[in-house]
């Protein structure tokens, strides 16, 4: 195995080669023993990469998954040091080997950097700017002075497509009004202002913290909160309001949908810090082309016979590959799951006779809502959580999905349930929602390759 480094970087380990071993792993599989050589690149000022070249005829590699999070640890004695970790951007099949090429940071490739003017943006919070627009978490930066910077209200605005005012009005925690709030005065001129400027209705609304990214971001919920309210409520279509006032309906109503435009304003109004950009940094798509570099995604064919309920979860996992917001996706990934299960039975826990053993021992109650309730309970005792069906159903298709994928899914599971139950959710990383899409789409792949020999044979 060959590593090749940066010079100027200390061999922590000066012991000979006979000594040292290294332990690849891709998620929670240990790869070593397949691995034919591996480069390492790590230097001071660049992002490390990697080329991993992996024996295509080992066992190991139907475990291998090449979305997962890659690390190379170096042993010397009891000593180990972590040489690499990062993702695979590319694996290239040839002679029966597998090579990877790997970097530490792909987000910084993947991320389209957005439009922005500035004034008096501090260097320290740019920088920070930057580096979670690529991708990055807080816990993996460490930005000098970035603590120091002052808490203040910031202003707001964003443009509004669908909705057109004649004056001021307030709907939760923002107000919708036209272009009386706009107030450029010193920004740079750039083709964002002057397109920022052309729209005629804006929603405003205001957030303290002491950076501008985080000021915006709390102030773009409010605002998505505010228009997915204006949508919903539109589509309330019953003469009486709650409250008992009675509210006029056209079925036009039911075809609006504002949204909110693709600039963002933020003013500090204290220090008069300020920036006006797009705030989404997208992924930098690249072309599909099934008929040279992608022509492997050809296969399995997709069959004709394809249920309905795998139709919606193919869906419904491209949405979650699709969609920008961690949560959003993690809900969709999970619909995809529900999807997929349908109605797969797994073995009774409760045989007959259980049953009737437990109705005999039930206390009798003369409520009878208590009656029916554990009439009710009794009733799904042989329902299986999600989670049982889920493995029972993996099995019967023959998806390679390791304890390892099921704790990754059942964590995003957590994050589900807190939204869906009213608490507040830890926002989800977004490797691991990655991570959590492709394993669906792994087990999805499969099924679809199973029911296409299904239907070989009919």
């Amino acid at each position: 195995m060959t590593f090749r480094r940066d010079e100027e970087l200390e061999n922590p380990f000066p012991l000979g080669g006979n000594s040292r071993r290294e332990i690849t792993k891709f998620g929670a599989v240990d790869v070593s023993s397949a691995i034919i050589s591996i480069t390492v690149n790590a230097k001071l000022n660049a992002i490390s990469e990697a080329r991993i070249v992996i024996d295509g005829k080992s066992s190991v590699i139907s475990r291998l998954d090449f979305a997962s999070q890659i690390t190379v640890e170096q042993v010397v004695g009891e000593n180990s040091r972590i040489v690499f970790t990062g993702f695979a951007v590319e694996a290239k099949v040839s002679g029966g080997r597998i090579e990877a090429v790997c970097t530490a940071i792909p987000e910084f490739s993947e991320r389209r950097v957005s439009p922005m003017a500035t004034v008096g943006v501090p260097a320290t919070e740019m920088i920070y700017t930057l580096a979670k627009g690529g991708g990055l978490g807080d816990e993996q930066l460490e930005i000098h002075g970035i603590e120091e910077l002052p808490t203040e209200v910031f202003e707001i605005i964003a443009p509004v497509e669908g909705m057109q005012i004649d004056k001021s009005v307030r709907v939760g925690e923002v107000t919708f009004a036209g272009r009386e709030f706009l107030n450029l005065e010193g920004m740079p001129e750039a083709n964002s202002a002057a397109e920022f400027s052309e729209f005629s209705c804006y929603a405003v609304t205001y957030a303290t913290s002491s950076l501008l990214l985080s000021a915006e971001t709390l102030a773009l919920q409010e605002i998505d909160l505010s228009l997915a309210w204006l949508t919903v409520r539109s589509r309330y279509s019953v003469a009486p309001l709650p409250g008992g006032r009675i509210g006029g309906w056209e079925r036009a109503s039911m075809f609006v949908a504002p949204r909110r435009g693709p600039f963002v304003y933020v003013r500090g109004l204290r220090t008069k810090r300020r920036w006006l950009r797009v705030p989404e940094q997208e992924v930098q798509l690249t072309k599909l082309e099934p008929t040279s570099k992608h022509l492997d995604l050809t296969h399995p064919s997709l069959s004709r016979i394809i249920p309905l309920n795998i139709r919606q979860a193919l869906i419904a996992a491209a949405r979650a590959s699709r969609e920008k917001d961690s949560i959003t996706r993690v809900t969709a990934l999970w619909e995809a799951i529900e999807f997929y299960v349908g109605k797969t039975s797994v073995p009774d826990i409760f045989s007959k006779a259980d049953r009737r053993a437990i109705r005999r021992a039930l206390p009798e109650f003369s409520d009878q809502h208590k009656t029916k309730r554990l009439e009710m309970l009794l009733g799904d005792l042989n329902n299986p959580p999600l989670f049982v069906k889920f493995r029972r159903r993996v099995s019967l298709d023959g998806a390679p999905v390791s304890q390892s994928d099921v704790d990754l899914l059942a964590k995003l599971r957590k994050v589900r349930n807190d939204v869906v139950h009213g608490r507040s959710p830890v926002e989800p990383d977004v490797h691991e929602v990655n991570q959590g899409v492709a394993i669906v789409s792994r087990i999805l792949v499969f099924t679809v390759g199973k029911l296409g020999n299904l239907g070989k044979g009919v």
